[in-house]
């Protein structure tokens, strides 16, 4: 059966569709190796997250958790209220980040099991050194109140895939194809983010080859999942309060991408590792191919 879809937003020729009930098969010709953004409108429908993540539930949780915000301290109870009555023209600052794997595990249950759409997924491999991912967070919640915008145009670190499940209020997210790198102005120490910090009013004088970027913007609400493939350069804006839960991915539709960002980071500092580095996961990604193929974790 096909997956129902519903066209989300429209600009020449990018096309960004929500869709239910969309099989594997589908997602992974289409999107995973496609390389193409979707919104999935039931990937987390099993999880607990969906009802429990509130402000309230975090406020008497976890409200005396120490956080840090735009290099301001803050009790976690403390943002949640800035957030709650924050606005358009006057927002909470933004983002508010907890790490679930690393400082909340006791949360891992409620963002299980593990959408189908995301596995699998070689950031758990045992053969996968943890250096080489250069100390990305994979599994993280971030929250926002109106008007809160992420700081600037990126694409997710180390070149993973990333989805981004709204699970309260509502965000505006935007994104913009790989092959328009050069308009985008990616710095030149951290190549995966852009030099233009503010999307809907780019400063064209100072990066005119923007005028010939296509960004294309839409609003994800809750219980929705965000897939945004390596390299898609993207960034968000919160309409209302939000809760969302960000998850990173890597699996041979992206593999050769990670290597090349392992490539740049090692060649930058020491060029001989870097060969080692190249030669030992281009063997990995071929032992990873074959154990996924018949179903074996390694």
């Amino acid at each position: 059966m096909a997956a129902k879809t519903v066209e989300l937003a429209r600009l020449g020729d990018i096309v960004v569709e929500k869709k239910y009930g969309m099989t594997y098969e589908e997602f992974s010709e289409k999107h995973l190796f496609g390389n193409y953004p979707v919104v999935i409108g039931d990937a987390c429908k099993d999880w607990s997250a969906k009802n429990k993540f509130t402000p309230e539930y975090f406020k008497t949780v976890y409200g005396d958790r120490k956080i840090v915000v735009q290099g301001n301290n803050y009790t976690l109870s403390e943002y949640i209220d800035l957030m709650m009555v924050a606005t358009e023209d006057n927002p909470a600052p933004y983002p508010c980040k907890l790490q679930i794997d690393r400082d909340y595990p006791e949360l891992l249950p409620d963002v299980t099991p593990r959408f189908m759409y995301a596995l699998p997924d070689r950031i758990t491999s045992k053969l996968l050194p943890n250096n080489f991912l250069g100390g990305a967070d994979t599994l993280e919640i971030f929250f926002g109140s109106p008007g809160g915008q992420f700081p600037y145009i990126h694409y997710d670190y180390m070149c993973l895939h990333a989805y981004i499940t709204q699970i309260y209020g509502q965000k505006e997210f935007t994104v913009i194809p790989p092959e328009q790198t050069p308009y985008v102005y990616p710095k030149a120490n951290n190549v995966w983010v852009s030099e233009v910090n503010d999307v809907r009013n780019p400063d064209l004088e100072k990066y005119p080859l923007f005028a010939k970027a296509t960004p294309v913007s839409f609003v994800v609400g809750p219980g929705e999942t965000l897939f945004i493939p390596c390299g898609w350069w993207h960034t968000a804006r919160s309409l209302t309060a939000t809760i969302s839960v960000a998850l990173d991915c890597l699996n041979a539709s992206n593999w050769k991408n990670f290597m090349n960002e392992v490539d740049i980071k090692l060649n930058q500092r020491r060029p001989l590792i870097a060969k080692a580095a190249h030669a030992y996961l281009s063997a990995l990604g071929g032992v990873l191919n074959t154990s996924e193929k018949i179903g074996i974790s390694v």
